[in-house]
């Protein structure tokens, strides 16, 4: 479903682009300005909903998943660094 849609959207897209209007309008600079912002737009919106995460889990003291993988990731080098030292310690 998902598969056609997409490829629907790709014959649609590539009709417009052969069309002597769009490329008309894809000269005018104008064009170029509002392609570049929404382009960006959706980076703008993540980045933002990432910041606000990040002030509201601050706010609140609570762990974030990274915060999680972070105490995962120490705690695994600990038991690591503790079983070397039990192995030498042994012989």
């Amino acid at each position: 479903m998902i598969g056609n849609l997409k490829e629907l959207a790709i014959s649609k897209g590539m009709q417009l682009l052969n069309s002597p209007m769009v490329a008309k309008a894809m000269e005018s600079e104008q064009v170029g300005v509002v392609i570049e912002k929404a382009m960006s737009f959706p980076i703008k919106v993540s980045e933002t909903i990432r910041t606000r995460k990040e002030q509201v889990t601050s706010f609140m003291e609570v762990a974030t998943q990274s915060d999680l993988d972070e105490v995962k990731r120490t705690l695994a080098r600990v038991e690591q660094e503790l079983k070397s030292i039990k192995t030498t310690s042994d012989k």
